[in-house]
């Protein structure tokens, strides 16, 4: 059984550092994650014409406009937490014609989230790319996934990304100690990290630590089948295909 360690006050205290930090820093962080530079090969097969897409924590909508690029006819909606990331992703992708897109800001962290899209027919693909390592503890990062399949169709596939910061030696030195981000303690799990940003100015991430293991434990606790597993994108993500 994975040990959770995070008590309520501290998973408070991370989603409010991760919220300070994409408001702070969107235009920086969205600058560097441009539409033409992302890699839609991972998880290609699983994409087609005339399907529904659901991109959950879409940030800037760069997927959106990778879609576009690629040639795709969909229909996209595209859902964040941060205000600042969906008005970047309604700016940049307002001229797009196949790809069909919306954004809302929608927070994934809150307990029913998914009714905010009730309105919305279910969706045959839905994906989170590099969404759930921000989020803190195992009981809420299961309930992303529960909250996930109440809008997927019974036929449909999940296909989510996580970061392996940890297998790259620039990105570990990013890692820094709790006591740097504030003074206190820190209730943790093993696994928990902070990393700094430091493009224009200095700010800090909370990101999780989510494996191969980790997913399947998380699958299990949320009713998910796991269909694969493998790295991509020079061994820095996980991708985990899930029905």
């Amino acid at each position: 059984m994975y040990n959770n360690a995070v008590d309520s006050s501290t998973r408070a205290r991370l989603l409010e550092l991760n919220r300070k930090f994409y408001s702070q820093f969107s235009a920086d962080f969205s600058a560097t994650r441009s539409s033409e530079r992302f890699n839609i090969e991972p998880f290609r097969k699983y994409l087609a014409n005339d399907i529904r897409l659901l991109d959950a924590g879409c940030g800037n909508g760069r997927l959106a406009g990778a879609l576009a690029r690629a040639g795709l006819t969909l229909a996209y909606v595209g859902i964040d937490g941060s205000p600042e990331l969906v008005a970047f992703a309604q700016k940049e992708n307002a001229t797009l014609r196949n790809v069909r897109a919306q954004f809302r800001v929608v927070d994934l962290t809150l307990p029913r989230w998914s009714e905010s899209l009730r309105d919305a027919p279910p969706f045959d693909v839905i994906v989170s790319l590099a969404v759930l390592h921000h989020i803190p503890s195992f009981a809420l990062r299961a309930n992303v996934l529960r909250e996930i399949r109440a809008r997927l169709k019974p036929n449909g596939i999940f296909v989510m990304s996580n970061w392996q910061f940890l297998n790259d030696e620039r990105l570990r030195k990013k890692i820094v100690a709790p006591d740097k981000i504030a003074p206190g303690e820190w209730r943790l799990d093993p696994g928990d990290y902070f990393l700094d940003w430091k493009r224009g100015g200095v700010g800090y991430r909370y990101v999780h630590w989510i494996d191969e293991t980790k997913v399947e434990d998380l699958a299990d606790a949320s009713g998910w089948q796991v269909v694969e597993q493998f790295l991509a994108d020079k061994n820095l993500n996980l991708y985990s295909v899930l029905r």
